[in-house]
């Protein structure tokens, strides 16, 4: 009977890991990683948008809410530029700190017809989920346990 119980126990415990791992995965990100990625970087780390290879456009992104709208007043033949490179993918990875977005726009061809609409949407759906993340309440975990709060009379007796 001893050694039937504790192999449920420990079946319970492999169960709650799996479960807090799935979970985690899936976890949405922390209010700091929100206001990271949604924050106005320095100039020397902003983006520089170029038509090719030294001509710059004049245009720079200081923010993931400027890129977006730079993406509708830079020219479409500068934003074919930086996808073929992946330089938009490598900003928002490496200074954005964003490997969803990075991820979702490499998946965007840059020889599409309406890469400029497709690429403001991308980034504008992003943006709006970040924002909802960063409004949302602190979800307390299933897992800790709070103890019950006793009143003062309760605490005398």
């Amino acid at each position: 009977m001893f050694s039937r119980k504790k192999k449920n126990q420990e079946t319970s415990v492999t169960n709650v890991n799996k479960e807090t791992s799935v979970r985690n995965v899936n976890a949405k990100l922390s209010q700091s990683e929100v206001k990271k990625i949604l924050r106005t970087v320095p100039r020397d780390e902003a983006f520089y948008f170029y038509e090719e290879v030294g001509k710059p456009v004049g245009c720079i992104a200081t923010s993931l809410v400027d890129f977006r709208d730079k993406i509708n007043t830079v020219r479409w033949s500068s934003l074919v530029f930086h996808l073929k490179r992946k330089d938009f993918e490598n900003w928002i990875k490496g200074v954005i700190v964003d490997s969803e977005l990075a991820k979702r726009i490499s998946n965007i061809a840059p020889d599409s017809f309406d890469l400029k609409t497709k690429l403001y949407a991308t980034v504008n759906k992003r943006i709006k989920e970040l924002k909802e993340m960063s409004s949302t309440s602190t979800v307390v975990s299933e897992d800790l346990i709070v103890a019950p709060r006793f009143s003062e009379t309760e605490v005398s007796k």
